[in-house]
């Protein structure tokens, strides 16, 4: 009878830490609010979002969350979901959907543990373990490490460091071909998404000398 009781105990003490995983707004400018059954909140600082209540920025509104020790990034007319926020003692399993909209995030993988983040989207799903990197979808930039980047169909390529690909439906395309070495990250004629950070807004385009 004690060793059942030391056991459910402990189980849980397992349920409880994996429940307590919540993503926390950390910072936010404009108008930002989370959905609930009760209808459209304002966010604060410090509020944690429950999993699958939808986030939603207006116009030149950006908000930052805290998921699991990663930092996302939220620019303006996104709107973001946390599925999935799981740690079960040996791995971090988080999957952030994003209907809409353009998202950064630097992925960080706790020192006692595996991470398996991933964001999806409508065209796309971007895996990661440990990286930084931006997408709106349909166009991912990686900052640091690599990133395993699929289409609709199942086709991915590792995309790393400072390269950029598209999803297309013959395949993510090949980061040497899109003239990496001298693009221009980032939509000039467009807001800076990300103030105080260098111009790199989901519009990423490629330019050629």
């Amino acid at each position: 009878m004690k060793r059942l009781l030391v056991v459910l105990c402990l189980s849980i003490a397992v349920v409880a830490a994996i429940g307590a995983q919540t993503a926390t707004v950390t910072g936010f400018s404009g108008k930002v609010e989370y959905r609930l059954a009760s209808g459209w909140e304002a966010v604060r600082v410090g509020l944690e979002i429950p999993l699958n209540a939808t986030i939603s920025t207006g116009f030149g509104a950006s908000a930052t969350l805290q998921v699991a020790g990663s930092t996302i990034e939220v620019a303006q007319l996104t709107r973001l979901a946390v599925e999935e926020l799981v740690d079960d003692g040996s791995t971090v399993s988080t999957e952030v959907f994003v209907p809409v909209g353009r998202v950064r995030a630097s992925v960080t993988t706790p020192a006692d543990r595996s991470s398996d983040f991933r964001v999806r989207t409508a065209q796309s799903t971007a895996a990661v373990r440990g990286t930084v990197f931006e997408t709106n979808g349909w166009r991912i930039f990686v900052r640091e490490g690599s990133v395993e980047f699929m289409n609709e169909l199942g086709q991915s390529r590792i995309i790393r460091s400072s390269q950029i690909s598209q999803s297309r439906l013959g395949g993510p395309t090949d980061p040497l071909k899109e003239g990496n070495d001298e693009a221009d990250v980032g939509d000039p004629d467009g807001p800076d998404d990300f103030r105080g950070r260098p111009t790199t807004s989901g519009y990423i385009t490629v330019r050629w000398k």
